[in-house]
């Protein structure tokens, strides 16, 4: 089977002529400039004192003269930077177990089981994907301040569950709809129970797609900035991306040093999240979407 892909992929590139190849690691090369220059202009600048951040001629890399960690010692001892990213962290954390959770049971039982209704809540769901979470942001606050959410992180938690929730239904179904359903019938043959195949099948066999939805609700919870603006109104209890935003009004937004310090620092829980579960990532987006 390895082979025969080998060989199609082959064919398919004598199809293009060496000109065409060419021009087509030209624009991967442009593209992946266009997306790496400001990560490194982010980085430099956050190496540079604030007087020389703007000097021109604009230089990318500072010299071993100007480079500096002064900006990074600077953010590291402002009050409550530690507080901002354990709260981050929390949110991150927690809203990544609930919506795997639940979404793994909803995808398991639209996914295996006929009932009055299937087909319009699954439509439900996916209709819910259209509707991004900000568009319905004074209704969820009138909701969360019924439910005295407000200035509270199961405020955000739970929001941003009910956000990530429909889309990872959507992908671990397409992944569970692939799995044989000969091994439920073995398992209720042997005298389990749904909850048996859910807890030993499922959970073990949908495992890359659940992986993949959480690396991306973790991301999605770790870096949103909107609903965290909106509820969270004590300094103690801000996220990492809502402290960057009054850090950066703070400032005057003229201290670019100190805001891409902080935006640096903000960055390595992402990076290693991905770098760690990237192969879990890719594997669960492309079986969810192309198997369902």
């Amino acid at each position: 089977m390895i082979d025969q892909q080998k060989q199609s992929r082959l064919k398919r590139n004598r199809k293009h002529t060496p000109w065409q190849m060419s021009m087509r690691y030209i624009l991967l090369c442009l593209g992946l400039l266009i997306m790496v220059i400001p990560m490194v202009y982010m980085v430099s600048s956050s190496l540079k004192p604030n007087d020389i951040a703007f000097s021109y001629p604009i230089r990318l890399i500072p010299t071993a003269q100007e480079a500096t960690l002064s900006n990074y010692d600077y953010v590291l001892h402002q009050k409550n930077f530690f507080t901002y990213v354990g709260n981050t962290l929390i949110v991150a954390t927690a809203t990544t177990v609930f919506s795997a959770a639940l979404s793994s049971m909803l995808a398991y039982c639209i996914s295996r089981f006929r009932f009055p209704g299937r087909n319009l809540l699954y439509s439900i769901i996916i209709t819910t994907m259209l509707i991004p979470g900000l568009a319905m942001l004074v209704p969820q606050f009138e909701l969360a301040v019924t439910f005295k959410l407000v200035n509270n992180l199961w405020g955000v938690i739970l929001f941003y569950t009910a956000w990530v929730t429909p889309f990872s239904t959507f992908l671990i179904k397409g992944f569970i709809d692939n799995i044989p359903r000969e091994l439920d019938e073995a398992i209720y043959m042997d005298g389990g129970t749904v909850f048996t195949i859910y807890r030993r099948v499922m959970l073990r066999m949908a495992s890359p797609s659940i992986a993949a939805v959480s690396v991306f609700n973790f991301l999605f919870a770790f870096e949103e900035v909107g609903w965290s603006q909106t509820i969270l109104k004590k300094d103690e209890l801000r996220t990492l991306p809502v402290a960057i935003t009054q850090f950066f009004q703070a400032h005057n937004r003229t201290d670019w040093g100190y805001v891409f310090a902080m935006t640096c620092l903000a960055m390595i829980p992402v990076i290693l999240i991905y770098v760690l579960l990237q192969r879990y990532f890719i594997s669960g987006l492309s079986s969810g979407a192309v198997k369902g």
